[in-house]
């Protein structure tokens, strides 16, 4: 067994029947352990002595003790039986009014003083439920962040907020990269978390200076860290394209060469209606009626150009009403059954004709797709065409996503016009997220290679 890293917390063993932990020169109890394996409750206890022992609130063992470590151990005594637990305390503290004295000073509420971290995390946690919401009141994926940083703290849960800082911040960072999180993982993580202190800050739960102690913690740099790096997204080739899409439904193939020809971004492409597509010029402008940046003051109107390729795709799908999505799975889904009905090898029976239709208990169809079944429909046609190439001894085809057909595209557009066309046909305000896109620079210094020898 390898040895502890500097600076990460240590490990929770059982032994004889108790959980234990080494911190501070000698064995901590946890607690009985029956089970044989730490609970949540023993994983706790060892984190709040771990942040005792780094902020110097953890008494160093007696020297009776470090003498006598090595000299067998009593079993220890059987368990009190516990107490009737008192009524939890209500989450809902009351927080004193924003005037001068007021928050963490000689007239803070006590209450506010002792709020744990869970306690902190809950609150973040239903404003951000109301705050992180679509036009259409759906809440959006910043909270599923939150819930992971939430979770990440769930060792600390019942410290209290205003003695979390910069060592409890990089304990939980360690603890992060020994689970096997990416680096850009972990560091979305502690940013979320710096987001929760920051909010409890301005609502005087904690301290300012907790927020500026976790602000000194840095981010984890790239070559500096055993913390996995995740592979680099490039573009798909057309060749693998091509070859998947035989393996789409019809609505499916639809979308993906729609992006492939316009470079949108997957959720724009589930967002196409008639009303939003300007027919008027030889080259069509879609006009998304909300996008990823929408909700920022500054950001301007995303206008998608769709030239002769694109639009041949779209135009048999504007044939509906104007407000009604071009790509819709219930089309799909009633196209995908009449196929199946036409496929039929045997004729239906009378009795089959006759036979009343069964209640359909799965979901109904949505009006639209969304980003996540629109990425699970390319990735289930990916594999159904590598089995067939699996048995026609060809080579399997690589999985990609939909956003990959952005990067294709944005790298087509810059190598013919430039990184500002680029940077124009993809939407961008700045023409180093166009970079990370369009990423060809290797094939032009090739090619100035060939040229200039």
């Amino acid at each position: 067994m390898g040895r502890r890293r500097a600076g990460a917390a240590p490990e929770v063993r059982v032994d004889r029947g108790y959980a234990r932990v080494w911190i501070g020169g000698r064995f901590q109890s946890l607690g009985p352990c029956p089970s044989g394996k730490p609970t949540a409750e023993h994983l706790a206890r060892a984190a709040r002595l771990w942040q005792d022992q780094l902020t110097g609130n953890l008494a160093p063992p007696p020297a009776a003790d470090r003498r006598a470590r090595s000299a067998p151990r009593e079993p220890e005594p059987a368990p009190p039986p516990k107490a009737a637990s008192s009524p939890p305390r209500p989450l809902e503290v009351a927080v004193r009014p924003s005037v001068p004295g007021a928050g963490f000073g000689p007239l803070a509420a006590p209450e506010v003083e002792g709020i744990t971290i869970a306690e902190v995390g809950l609150r973040y946690l239903d404003h951000c439920r109301e705050y992180y919401r679509t036009p259409t009141g759906k809440v959006t994926s910043s909270v599923h962040g939150v819930e992971m940083a939430l979770r990440a703290l769930f060792p600390f849960a019942d410290l209290p907020a205003a003695h979390f800082g910069a060592k409890a911040l990089k304990t939980v960072q360690a603890a992060m990269v020994a689970q096997g999180r990416p680096r850009v993982g972990v560091n979305r993580i502690v940013k979320a978390i710096r987001r929760v202190f920051r909010w409890a800050v301005s609502e005087e739960l904690v301290p300012p200076q907790i927020q500026l102690a976790l602000e000194s913690v840095q981010p984890l740099q790239k070559g500096r860290t055993p913390a996995r790096e995740l592979p680099k997204i490039g573009e798909v080739a057309d060749e693998v394209v091509d070859a998947t899409i035989p393996y789409l439904p019809a609505t499916i193939a639809a979308m993906v060469q729609f992006q492939r020809w316009t470079g949108a971004r997957p959720g724009e492409v589930c967002l196409v209606r008639p009303c939003d597509v300007d027919r008027s010029g030889d080259v069509w402008v879609y006009t998304p009626h909300r996008h990823k940046l929408s909700w920022r003051e500054e950001t301007i109107d995303r206008r998608i150009t769709i030239g002769a390729n694109g639009q041949q795709v779209l135009r048999p799908y504007l044939e509906r009403p104007a407000k009604a999505y071009c790509f819709s799975p219930r089309e799909s889904e009633a196209m995908r059954a009449k196929l199946r009905r036409a496929d039929r090898r045997s004729p239906m029976t009378p009795s089959q004709r006759a036979r009343k239709p069964k209640k359909n208990r799965r979901r109904p169809p949505n009006a639209k797709y969304v980003t996540d079944s629109y990425r699970r429909a390319i990735g289930r046609a990916v594999d159904l065409a590598n089995e067939e190439r699996k048995a026609a001894g060809k080579a399997a085809l690589p999985h990609w996503a939909p956003n990959q057909l952005r990067h294709l595209r944005a790298g087509e557009v810059k190598e013919a016009m430039g990184i500002e066309t680029a940077s124009a046909v993809l939407g961008h305000m700045n023409l180093r997220t166009t970079e990370i896109y369009a990423d060809r620079k290797l094939e032009l210094a090739k090619e100035a290679s060939r040229r200039l020898g």
